[in-house]
């Protein structure tokens, strides 16, 4: 029993950390914060912090790495036979649903890291796949699908909610990417 409690509360802990940088992100860049500031925004003691995570990059990494995961995730399917377009509809989706927490985290102060993470991710999942195009080499390729994903979506978090639906940024996204990176050699 006592364990079970440890257990919850480290799991309310977590995220009550997660949750006070992320609303810190709102307000100043990354660099800006401290894990004190991170640990009075969470209401959570100074040390346990460090039971958590070895630093406040340690915990964006952790975020990042969360977010990155499920959006690689949904980027795959535009290699696989389906629906064209579908990965970025979908994407694009799950970006609107999480619109707030996207916003702070590609053009707040987590942007850069953010960026790096969609990029080492992406990389890993191209380790698995054929080059698409004979014409472009395989890494190149990943940057510049990654690039060209990234910041669409971070210029249409800029953008006025409501102005562009997820559907149009899909088929900018789609076609942006399959007319460069995926083209036919």
């Amino acid at each position: 029993m006592a364990s079970s409690a440890k257990d919850a509360r480290a799991i309310r802990s977590s995220a009550a950390l997660r949750d006070a940088l992320l609303r810190l992100l709102d307000d100043r860049p990354f660099d800006q914060i401290t894990v004190r500031d991170i640990c009075a925004e969470a209401a959570v003691h100074y040390a346990t912090f460090f039971r958590h995570h070895a630093g406040k990059e340690a915990l964006l990494d952790h975020i990042a790495a969360e977010q990155i995961s499920t959006l690689v995730d949904l980027t795959l399917p535009f290699h696989e036979p389906m629906e064209e377009g579908r990965g970025f509809q979908m994407l694009c989706e799950y970006v609107e649903e999480h619109r707030g927490l996207w916003a702070t985290l590609l053009n707040g102060g987590a942007g850069a890291a953010m960026r790096e993470e969609w990029l080492r991710r992406a990389r890993l999942v191209s380790e698995t796949r054929e080059p698409v195009s004979m014409w472009l080499p395989k890494d190149l390729g990943v940057v510049c699908s990654v690039a060209l994903i990234v910041e669409t979506v971070s210029w249409w978090l800029k953008q006025p909610t409501g102005e562009w639906a997820a559907d149009q940024v899909a088929a900018i996204l789609h076609r942006l990417v399959t007319s460069s990176t995926l083209a036919a050699n």
